[in-house]
C-alpha cells in the first residue's frame, strides 16, 4: 500500500503570531504567506495508522494522482442537513484537514476523522 503524505502548514494566525504581529497592526500579508510556507513540513502516514493535526495546523491531502476519500465526523449540534452530503468532494480537489484525529483506513485511500477536537 502507498504511504499518505500530508502537507502541514500553520495557520495564517498562528504564523503571523509567531512573527510578532498583532491581529490588528498592519503588516505584510506576503511575509506572512512566505513564513508559513517555510514553517510547512510533511507526515507520511501508512495504512491502518491513526495520527493528529495539532492546533493552530491544518494538514492538505493532494488528490490528483490518488483520488482519496475523506469520512468526517458529523457535528453532532449541527442540525441543518449538509446539501453536498457528509463526504461531498471533487475527485481532484485537495482534503483539507482541521485539528483533531483521523486514521487512515487498511484500504490506502479512505481518511476517517475519528474527533475533531484535540483531548
Amino acid at each position: 500500500m502507498k504511504t499518505l503524505e500530508i502537507l502541514i502548514k500553520p495557520s495564517i494566525d498562528s504564523t503571523r503570531n509567531s512573527m510578532g504581529i498583532s491581529e490588528n497592526e498592519d503588516y505584510n500579508s506576503d511575509a506572512v504567506l512566505f513564513q508559513q510556507g517555510y514553517d510547512m513540513d510533511i507526515m507520511q502516514v501508512e495504512p491502518d495508522d491513526s495520527f493528529k493535526i495539532s492546533g493552530d495546523y491544518e494538514g492538505e491531502i493532494n488528490c490528483s494522482e490518488t483520488h482519496y476519500k475523506f469520512i468526517k465526523l458529523k457535528n453532532e449540534w449541527d442540525d441543518e442537513p449538509d446539501e453536498w452530503g457528509d463526504d461531498y468532494h471533487e475527485p481532484d480537489d485537495p482534503i483539507t484537514l482541521t485539528t483533531g484525529y483521523y486514521k487512515f483506513l487498511e484500504d490506502g485511500i479512505t481518511i476517517k476523522q475519528i474527533a475533531n477536537t484535540e483531548y
